[in-house]
């Protein structure tokens, strides 16, 4: 007959098999088994075509070729002045995708010289938990940065399991080698909501915030020199992509890649669904429908109507509509004066 431990620890994996409630899985007891990893990596035939020359993208290799920001690399520029005397130094960056926080974290531990793990969070479990504190602890540089993107998507287990990770540099009474945590999120307000604790334990927190066509302008020319040397771009075509892409650099720089193809920026915005200002034929139906409501309109109720579901609408339509004063909450949606001036002036 078995101890009472190994008897009690099948009753643990049965009871975890069967099936459970969130609750009853918050209750019960956290362990951490060590499995291998699912991917072989190992299996994989390497593509090795010595003859490919292209370039796909072009990522800022130092400080002065990362535009904008100036307030988060003022902040980073500190951040790196604390790891050098020894100081806690996480940091939490929260912007609007496609605005370059990985580069800026990237950035950041170029400038440490340090060894640098990247993860996301959804992909964090148990096992590759242990695998990272390993890496940490293995590493022969003076500095590790740990980087998870999308951490609001990391598992609650894997999040409390931070916290003395975070503040102590320990777990279970093991040693971990002090590291600098970055984050980064879109949306730190589940984190706010969800893990209050854990962000406790980030002293640093980065805001970006969104960009101008003049600074967008710059970081397409910038793209465009890198890859395209012997293509033709206007001031005014980087003026006019840049005006059209919602202030996102992401979005600008695939319409430039575009129209180094196709060099009819009428044509591209047109095959992209812009009308005007960046507003898509789906903004658009979103004002038509809330100037046709006689109420205010709720997220899921408005997405409805539109053809969207409603976590589309929210963290792909609403967030710009609602910055640029196109439409207001109440806390349900309707439209403004700029929307109805806006649909006014479209003449749709």
């Amino acid at each position: 007959m078995g101890s009472i431990y190994d008897m009690r620890e099948e009753l643990y994996k049965e009871f975890i098999s069967s099936g459970t409630t969130e609750q009853q899985e918050k209750d019960s007891p956290l362990e951490v088994i060590i499995k291998d990893n699912s991917l072989d990596v190992n299996r994989i035939i390497e593509y090795k075509e010595e003859s490919n020359n292209f370039k796909f993208d072009f990522k800022p290799e130092k400080w002065i070729e990362f535009i904008g920001q100036s307030e988060a690399k003022e902040r980073a520029k500190f951040l790196v002045k604390k790891v050098k005397k020894g100081l806690k130094s996480h940091f939490l960056v929260d912007g609007i995708k496609g605005h370059g926080k990985t580069t800026f974290i990237e950035l950041f531990a170029k400038d440490l010289d340090a060894h640098l793990i990247k993860r996301i969070g959804k992909q964090i479990n148990e096992d590759n938990l242990v695998d990272i504190i390993n890496e940490i602890n293995c590493s022969k540089k003076q500095n590790v940065v740990f980087f998870c993107d999308e951490i609001d998507s990391m598992d609650w287990k894997i999040i409390k399991m931070l916290n003395p990770i975070l503040e102590n540099f320990e777990i279970s009474g093991k040693n971990i080698k002090p590291f600098i945590f970055a984050g980064a999120t879109i949306n730190k307000h589940i984190l706010i909501k969800n893990n209050p604790d854990t962000l406790d334990r980030i002293p640093t927190h980065i805001k970006f915030v969104r960009y101008d066509y003049k600074e967008l302008s710059v970081i397409l020319k910038q793209y465009k020199d890198h890859l395209y040397q012997d293509e033709q771009v206007s001031n005014e075509a980087y003026k006019l992509i840049a005006k059209n892409s919602k202030y996102n650099p992401r979005t600008a720089i695939a319409l430039l890649c575009d129209y180094i193809v196709e060099n009819n920026i009428d044509k591209i915005l047109k095959c992209w669904g812009v009308v005007k200002d960046g507003l898509t034929i789906v903004d658009i139906k979103i004002l038509n429908t809330l100037n046709a409501s006689k109420r205010a309109l709720g997220a899921n109720c408005l997405a409805l109507k539109c053809g969207l579901s409603e976590k589309e609408y929210l963290t792909e339509v609403e967030p710009f509509l609602l910055e640029f004063g196109y439409i207001n909450r109440v806390p349900s949606r309707i439209i403004t004066e700029k929307g109805k001036g806006f649909l006014n002036a479209i003449n749709i």
